[in-house]
């Protein structure tokens, strides 16, 4: 009996250890997959990118977003009372355009209710600057613990690497909390001007996007497996 136990047990890890390293190394080409079925679908509404951004702002918002046009294709992004949305987003009429446009309002609308952005941000400059002396005290750590007198500073400094480690972790699951309530949000505005059917893809949509982040947080986590793409502890 104990013997099936183990071996039941082992044969979970695997397929657990396969499953979460399907998402950690796939999340990403699966989103673009994704982005690009719905790049092709137009909405019925008949409203252009520019138009429904301004219908969201009057509507949501206390000041205007100002609008920052690049040519990086998908990577549209929030930052500091702008949006950054690619040639793309703001040329097509379709589903992918107006999921990217609400779920970075989302973003901002974060921003308009508190600092929830501001801390996040604070925390990964943080982290980035204590990154850069992880892997140094952790091969110092190693070499100091095993001297003479010095076997309590080698245990600190794994100690500080294993504290930066943690603190990547937590980053990550913030940005994950962080994602999901601005997705909620975005769907509140894509309600403003989609149907049933152009709202239940546009959620698949923002799930697949949050995967991603699942992706990074789990790339992180099983980087000992040696099978798992890189990850960066804190982006």
């Amino acid at each position: 009996m104990d013997t099936w136990l183990i071996i039941i047990a082992v044969i979970g890890f695997a397929v657990s250890l396969c499953f979460l390293l399907s998402i950690a190394n796939h999340s990403g080409e699966r989103f673009m997959e994704r982005y690009e079925e719905m790049n092709k679908i137009q909405i019925r509404a008949d409203i252009s990118p520019l138009q429904f951004i301004n219908f969201i702002q009057t509507k949501y918002f206390k000041t205007n977003l100002e609008v920052v046009q690049i040519s990086q294709k998908a990577g549209d992004s929030y930052l500091k009372g702008k949006l950054y949305l690619s040639n793309d987003t703001l040329q097509k009429d379709s589903l992918a355009s107006y999921t990217i446009i609400s779920h970075e309002m989302g973003h901002a609308l974060q921003d308009q209710e508190g600092n929830k952005l501001k801390k996040l941000r604070f925390l990964r400059k943080l982290g980035k600057i204590l990154g850069a002396f992880m892997i140094p005290s952790l091969l110092a750590g190693l070499i100091v613990v095993f001297l003479d007198n010095l076997f309590w500073i080698g245990i600190g400094l794994f100690a500080f690497s294993i504290l930066v480690f943690l603190l990547a972790i937590i980053i990550k699951i913030i940005t994950i909390s962080i994602e999901k309530d601005a997705s909620k949000k975005a769907e509140v505005f894509l309600k403003e001007i989609m149907n049933e059917n152009e709202l239940k893809n546009c959620k698949k949509f923002l799930n697949d996007a949050r995967l991603t982040y699942w992706g990074e947080f789990l790339r992180i986590l099983l980087f000992w497996t040696g099978i798992s793409k890189k990850g960066k502890l804190f982006n």
